[in-house]
């Protein structure tokens, strides 16, 4: 009698062992689970963050960039806004345009002489909408990123008359 309730109690402790390891594994799964959710938010709200950062500073310095007398201008070109920005390199005139084409953000350098065609731009980064508009010396871009977020830039030009 004595051996058959060893074996019992030897059994019940088997089952509680397993019973324990098994709530370990699933804690440890859930566990990993969540952190893997944690990791994934914190990833997708950084790059919502940078694409925003990018898009803003892009546009700002390329403004502050070519801010000399004269140089910008918005033109329409069918439904593209474009920001126009001229300069001359060697005698030889140039424009950088910068627009939104297909859902991101296009720069365009080419001869002045060229027609505006948007698909040779090279795309920078997403962008839903762009609308600019010089007034007086100040240059303001409304622009959406690629999430929809608005992204506005307002750069007073200092070579302005």
């Amino acid at each position: 009698m004595t051996k058959r309730g060893v074996n019992v109690q030897h059994s019940m402790q088997g089952v509680f062992v397993f019973v324990l390891l098994g709530l370990f594994a699933m804690m440890a799964t859930l566990i990993v689970l969540l952190g893997a959710q944690m990791y994934r938010g914190t990833v997708d709200h950084s790059e919502q963050n940078n694409a925003y950062r990018v898009l803003n500073a892009y546009v700002r310095s390329m403004i502050r960039a070519e801010d000399t007398l004269d140089s910008m201008s918005v033109e329409k070109h069918g439904d593209v806004t474009a920001l126009a920005m001229k300069e001359t390199i060697d005698n030889e005139a140039y424009v950088t345009w910068i627009y939104e084409y297909e859902g991101s953000l296009y720069e365009l350098f080419t001869s002045l002489d060229e027609a505006f065609d948007p698909e040779d731009g090279t795309a920078i980064c997403r962008a839903n909408s762009f609308d600019a508009e010089i007034t007086g010396s100040l240059v303001n871009v409304r622009m959406t990123d690629g999430d929809g977020e608005p992204c506005d830039v307002q750069v007073a030009l200092r070579c302005a008359e």
